[in-house]
């Protein structure tokens, strides 16, 4: 029930993709994961579970910008499907890029 309350709370179009990436949490080091869907928002993760409300950093590329994006994201909720995570908040070129992205999709 709390998750599709979050769905009903996005203020951001997800969309389907299938993203390598890397999470770093905590101090650990990265691990390999999955985006399966993106928003300016936030991100659904192919990985294991986390605590809710853990910091996390992801790192990933798209093919509109060539730097990866890197963004400090909370996850929001965890299950044996993925995570769901929130980003702090997207640096300019990267909300451009992620825009151009969507476009393509």
């Amino acid at each position: 029930m709390e998750r599709l309350l979050a769905d009903n709370r996005r203020s951001s179009t997800r969309h389907d993709v299938d993203v390598p990436a890397t999470i770093a949490v905590g101090t650990g080091s990265n691990e390999p994961c999955t985006i399966k869907n993106l928003s300016l928002g936030g991100a659904l993760l192919d990985i294991r579970k986390l605590a809710m409300g853990e910091r996390v950093v992801l790192t990933f590329r798209i093919p509109t910008i060539e730097d990866p994006i890197q963004t400090a994201a909370v996850v929001r909720w965890s299950s044996d499907d993925g995570i769901g995570v929130q980003f702090d908040g997207l640096r300019a070129r990267d909300v451009w890029a992620l825009g151009k992205y969507f476009e393509t999709l």
